[in-house]
Order: structure tokens, then sequence, then C-alpha cells
């Protein structure tokens, strides 16, 4: 052994030695030991009160439940009172895991209850609920708390006052003054609630919210007196909403065109993959819907029982509309724009995003109405197809088909179809179907059938092609040529009408043909002023008119004879009650035959009776076997006085005998003739004829 080892040894065995004189001195010291004292009960009616514990298969409704507690007090009933107490379950059956954490816990003796009390936590897969009180009841496996609850899931938040939660279905409810705040996992935004009821249907992957029910998305704030939140299938977003009774839908500062607000019964909407743009919305009973108009102006609104709106990418600007029986577009009054209605069974309109709809397709008992303040339109059709300016602001034109009728004042239409363009107020006519053989327009001045039909409504202005049929109807302020008859209608045939109501003048071209009973004009082009009384024809003219004139007898009874002229061109002026047929002129009655290069007939001012005539250049009249010809005639009715004059005159009667002479006269009544020289050229008869012997 070295040195140093002998050393440590002494140095160890010296410092034991002295920590057993230590010990032995201190144990002799200390006085006898004071009783112990005794633990005072929490509760003095508890049998048993333990300090920390666990109970390790504690019995719920369908698994095992352990139960950690910092004291448990047990009573002589059975029943048992645990403090600072935790409950959790294991995953079973894919319901997850349950906790639940109090102050205190009530356990009845059957453990068929269980009462939490202060700052009650609950949680199960994903939801927590915290309150101050609560109670588990086996038999339905349901916790309920009576007060105010706050409850989490995910980014979801609520508050509210009353919880019931029902572990079987995995469905936790507030029961009055819910407060929701939902935001979206992806970032889509937040979904604020309020209501009276909150259901949390997690298994269904459903949130249904009832009693004045409230939600802010975005720009939209929806109403209803229900509500349902469907969410994907990751429960990350909102993928469907479902509004029940008095479903409301409206939007803040909305562009022109987007949607102002969707109301109706029953409203379902479906939203885009980021959880809050709108992208479909089905509106069933009492369905509108309004679109924003410009600044200042009032929107448009689309109603019927049920509608089915497609939206673009901006969750606001319908694309597509579908509505379904009691269909109506209202379209307000602006500037000087009338208000518009259109009324059907049926509507598709379709669109763009960004320009909002484009066309709509109107079917059924279409009505369509303009109300404004010198406007006053209607008209009824099978279908009405309109186009539509940018944001519906207002509809670029109207296209009718089947029975279409249009009214406006005075004026109607009828047509298999129509083409109404809006900013020109003119309306195309055309088509044939039963009923409607062809497009007709009545006005207080006109009546129109023909092939194709075009008004314009300020005028009224008509053009008519494709055999013309009209009528020229008598009017107050109106007044019709007086060689016609003024209480009876006009009819006119030609192959085209220009016809201008503002000017009351109509114009017909193409083999036209005037006639009222007896009285008939026939050329290429007829023109009739029915505001001044004229009438003018052109294009191998000839016209068959009525007039009065004595008897031969020459009793006072006057009896209508029958006139026929042809002409190039003719033209009666009523403020000269004068008939003028120029070109060829030809007149022809029962007193003779007529023909010069310009034929004027005066009428008296009742308009059925000759004044007198006018004969210009190269005038031949033919009368009783007689022959006369010169440059100028003139006929009074009142004395049946024929005088002519030329250089010369020249009378070749029906024995061939030629008298000539500058002026001849002619007295039918005494059937006698004057032939006056003048001086100038010698009077002279010449030849027998036939009846020189």
């Amino acid at each position: 052994m070295t040195l140093w080892q002998r050393r440590a040894r002494v140095i160890i065995g010296g410092a034991a030695v002295a920590f057993a004189l230590f010990v032995a001195f201190e144990f002799k010291r200390r006085g006898p030991a004071a009783p112990a004292q005794p633990i005072a009960p929490t509760d003095p009616t508890a049998v048993v009160e333990s300090i920390g514990g666990r109970v390790e298969r504690f019995q719920l409704s369908r698994e095992n439940a352990s139960i950690a507690y910092q004291k448990q007090l047990t009573y002589a009933d059975g029943s048992s009172k645990l403090l600072g107490v935790t409950i959790a379950t294991d995953e079973r059956n894919g319901d997850g895991p349950f906790s639940a954490t109090a102050r205190e816990a009530s356990v009845a003796k059957d453990e068929s209850t269980v009462v939490l009390d202060g700052d009650v936590r609950v949680g199960s897969a994903g939801i927590h609920a915290r309150t101050e009180h609560a109670s588990y009841t086996k038999s339905d496996n349901t916790l309920r708390a009576p007060g105010p609850t706050e409850v989490a899931e995910g980014k979801t938040t609520a508050n509210g006052v009353g919880m019931t939660f029902d572990r079987n279905a995995d469905a936790l409810t507030i029961h009055d003054q819910a407060v929701i705040h939902m935001a979206d996992a992806n970032g889509g935004g937040v979904t604020e609630i309020t209501c009276g009821t909150a259901t949390f249907a997690r298994r269904e992957r459903y949130r249904r919210f009832e009693k004045a029910v409230r939600m802010r998305r975005g720009a939209h704030v929806l109403e209803a007196d229900v509500a349902v939140a469907y969410l994907s299938q990751d429960e990350k977003r909102i993928e469907r909403i479902e509004l029940r009774e008095n479903a409301r839908i409206a939007s803040s500062d909305p562009s022109p065109g987007a949607l102002q607000s969707l109301t109706g019964r029953i409203m379902n909407l479906t939203y885009a993959p980021d959880g809050s743009s709108l992208e479909h919305a089905v509106i069933d009973e009492n369905a509108i819907v309004q679109l924003a108009g410009e600044k200042g102006q009032t929107g448009r609104q689309i109603a019927a029982k049920l509608l089915d709106i497609a939206l673009g990418p901006d969750g606001s600007t319908p694309t597509a509309v579908v509505g379904r029986e009691n269909v109506q577009l209202t379209m307000p009054a602006e500037g000087d724009a009338p208000a518009r209605t259109i009324e059907a069974a049926d509507v598709e309109a379709k669109g763009q995003p960004g320009r909002g709809l484009t066309r709509a397709q109107f079917s059924g008992n279409v009505q369509y109405r303009e109300r404004g303040a010198n406007t006053g339109r209607a008209a009824s059709s099978g279908t009405l197809d309109v186009g539509l300016k940018p944001a519906l602001s207002a509809l670029e034109d109207a296209k009718f088909a089947h029975a279409v009728k249009f009214e406006e004042g005075k004026l109607a239409a009828l047509a298999a179809a129509g083409r109404y363009d809006v900013d020109k107020g003119t309306l195309e006519l055309s088509g044939s179907e039963p009923g409607a053989p062809a497009p007709h327009v009545i006005t207080d001045q006109i009546t129109v059938d023909a092939q194709k039909i075009d008004v314009t409504l300020d005028g009224p202005k008509v053009k008519a092609a494709g055999t013309v049929k009209s009528v020229l109807k008598p009017t107050r302020t109106g007044k019709m040529p007086s060689m016609l008859k003024q209480d009876q209608p006009v009819n006119v045939l030609a192959a085209n009408l220009d016809y201008d109501g503002t000017a009351s003048r109509g114009t017909y071209t193409g083999d036209a043909r005037l006639f009222q009973g007896d009285t008939s004009v026939k050329a290429e082009t007829i023109a009739i002023d029915d505001k001044h009384g004229d009438l003018s024809a052109s294009g191998s003219v000839t016209s068959t008119t009525m007039l009065e004139q004595q008897e031969k007898e020459r009793k006072r009874k006057k009896e209508r004879v029958r006139s026929i002229a042809s002409a190039k061109e003719m033209k009666y002026e009523e403020g000269e009650r004068r008939l003028t047929y120029t070109g060829d002129a030809h007149l022809v009655n029962p007193d003779g035959d007529m023909t010069a290069a310009k034929i004027e007939l005066y009428l008296k001012p009742s308009g059925d009776e000759l004044d007198r005539a006018e004969a210009y250049d190269d005038v031949t009249l033919r009368e009783q076997e007689r022959k006369t010809t010169g440059s100028r005639m003139t006929y009074t009715a009142d004395d049946e006085r024929y005088v002519i004059t030329g250089v010369p005159v020249k009378i070749v009667d029906e024995c061939s005998r030629e008298t000539i002479g500058r002026t001849l006269t002619f007295l039918k009544a005494t059937d006698s003739i004057v032939v006056d020289g003048n001086q100038q050229i010698r009077t002279q008869t010449k030849g027998g004829g036939k009846c020189a012997s």
C-alpha cells in the first residue's frame, strides 16, 4: 500500500466517526412528537372524500370515458361530486374523441346524468364550446347548456345563449341570440351571421340558422327566416346556401347591371370554388331580381314565380336568367325614355361576363307596354325576342312573333311577326299565319293590308309593299276630295304605299287603283292629301266620276252621269275644286267625247256637280254626230253652253258639212250653234256629204 492510500483511509475513517457522534447527539436532544391535526371536510354531508384520482371506465352513452379529478366527494345516496374535473373519451366508431372540463361535476348514482359547473369547456373532433353551466344526459347522449355559450370550430366562432350538443348526431345548436363568424379556410372571406338559433350539423356538413337570419358575405347581405349553409367535402368553405321564407339578398353599391337585390320565398345559392363569389341563384315563389341602374337612377326588375340566375366571375353580374310563370320585366322611366314593362309566361335571357344580359326571349301571352308623359304604347304576341343594351340600361330592339298586336293611341297593327326599333320608334310588320294572312294597320285616317308594312310611330308614317290594300276613312279633322263622298270610305289598291299621317298624305305606286262606289281612278301613281282634300295621279291615268246634271227633259230633278277620262296625269285641287287631266286628255260622258292636251273640270261647292269645263290645245269635241275642233273650249253647266275658239274652229256635222270660224257657241238646251268669224276668219260651210240630197 502506498503512502497516499494509507493517508486517505485515515481521513475517511475519521469522518465516519464524526458523523456517527453528530447523529447520536441530535437524537438525544429531540423531545416527544406532537399529535396529528384532523383534515377539515369539503362538504360535511359527504360520506367519503378523496384527494386526486381517476376513474378509468366511466360509462357514457356509447363509449367508456376516463375522468380525472382533483377531489371527489361521495354521498350516502350513491351520487358524487368531482372538483377540478376532466372527462375524456377516445375516438370510437368514427365519432372522434370527446373531452369536457369544469370546476365541478355532479354525477348521479347511476351515472345517468353529469352536471358541469364553472368554466365548462367541451371539445369534440375540432369543435369546442365554453359555458358556465352544462349537463350531460346519458339516455340521449346530449350535452345541454342553459346560459351564454362560446363555440369555436376551425376558423368559425360563435356565441349565444343556450346550447345543445347531440353527440349521436354530432350536432351542436345555439338556441338564442346567435352570432357567428365563418371564415373560409382558403381565405375566401368571412361570413357574419346573426340569428335566433344556429345548428352545426357536422356529420352532414351543414350549418342551419333560424329566426330573423341575417348573413353578410362580402358585398351581399342575406336575410331569411331560415338559412342553411352547406360546406364543401373538406369543410373549408361554403358551397351552397338555402334561404327559406322571406328570403332576400341585398348588395352594397352594385355596378350598373349587377345584382342590387334578390327576393323570394325560397332561395338556393351556389358559390364558386373561391367560397365567396355567388355563382348561381334559384328563387322560388314571388321571385324578384333587382338590377342596379346608372348612378342616381332606379334599377331594372325581373319578377316571376321562379327565377334561375347564373352570374359571372364577379359574383354580381347576371349572364343568364330563366324565369317561369308570371314573368315581368320592369324598366323605369329615365330622362325622355318612357317606363317599359314586359309580361309573359316564361323568359330565357343570356349575356356575357362584364356586360350583363344581352338578349331575352319571352314566350306565352307576351304583353309589352310603354308609359310616359307623351307615350302610351302596348303590344301583345306569342313570343318576344329583345336585344338589351349593356347593364340592361335599355332595349335595343324587340322582335314579336305569333298573333302580334301593337297599339298606340288610335293606331293598331296586326301581323304574324313584328320588329320594333325602340330608339327609332319604328315598327316592321311581316309574315302570314292563320288569323293574320297579311300585316294589317289601322289608324283613325287609314287602314292598310300588305305583305310588308313599316310604321314610324311618330306621325304615324306607313310604308307598305306587296299587294297593298288600304281604306281611307273620313275624319273630323281631315277632308276628302270633294269629287268623293265625304261620309264614305275610299278604297285604294297598289303595289306600294307611302303614307305620312302628319301631312295626311298617301302615295300609292304600282298599278294603283282608287274606288268609292262608282267613282274610281286607275294610274301608275295615285297621291291623296286628305288634309287639304287634294288628289293626283300619273302614269296612264283612267278615271270614272259620277256628277249630277239636269235631265235632258230640263226638269228640276237631277241625275248622276258617269264620266270616264284618261290622261297622262290627273290632279284635283280642293281649293279651286278643279279636276285637271293633262297629256292626251280624253273625256267621255253621255253628252259627248272630248280630247285635248289638257281638260279642266270645275266643280260646284257640293263637289258632285259640274260647274264648268275647260279644254286646251288640240281640242276635239264629238257630240250628236258632230265633230268640233279648236284650240280652247269652255263649257258652263248651268246654261249648258259650249264656247270653242281656235284658229280656226271647225265643225263637221252628221252630213259631213264643214263649218269654219273663229268662235263657236253651242247651246245644248236649244240645240243651236252660232259660228262667229269675228271679222277675222270668214265663216264658211262646205260640202253636203250624205245629206246633200
